[in-house]
């Protein structure tokens, strides 16, 4: 893009007013108050546009009140699946092994291609689903210490 491209064309089809600096500052008051004259006040052919009848403007707020329905059951979704991904199916833990487990662990995931972490679940569900009896047996039995 160059210079030229960002000149303003000499047969711009909006008129500009014309008015001084004094003026321009005067405005600024009156759009502060809510009464502007000048600068952003439109013009009558752009009022007439802007005029709405009463069903246009019925059916403009209904239109409205739809698609804020609409963005607020987006944003719900959007949150609902945020949540969702924030709560995990597992979470880290931290135990303390000796090195005859950790090797027996990693054997075990090396011959079954299982992470260490899955086989720890497997035994984990295999021996919660046994019988109280059994699970007590189980446990005093091992020898590891």
């Amino acid at each position: 893009m160059s210079l030229t491209d960002l000149k303003k064309g000499k047969d711009s089809k909006e008129k500009k007013k014309k008015f001084t600096i004094d003026e321009f500052i005067s405005d600024a008051e009156n759009y502060a108050k809510g009464t502007p004259k000048i600068v952003s006040e439109l013009t009558n052919n752009e009022q007439a546009s802007h005029k709405l009848s009463l069903k246009q403007a019925i059916s403009e707020a209904r239109r409205y009140v739809e698609m804020t329905e609409i963005e607020h059951q987006q944003a719900v979704e959007v949150k609902a699946g945020v949540r969702a991904r924030v709560v995990k199916p597992f979470r880290r833990a931290t135990f303390t092994l000796s090195e005859e487990a950790i090797e027996q662990l990693q054997g075990l995931s090396e011959g079954s291609d299982l992470a260490k972490s899955h086989i720890l679940r497997i035994l984990i569900d295999e021996l919660c689903n046994k019988e109280q009896n059994e699970q007590l047996k189980k446990l005093l039995q091992s020898g590891i210490g």
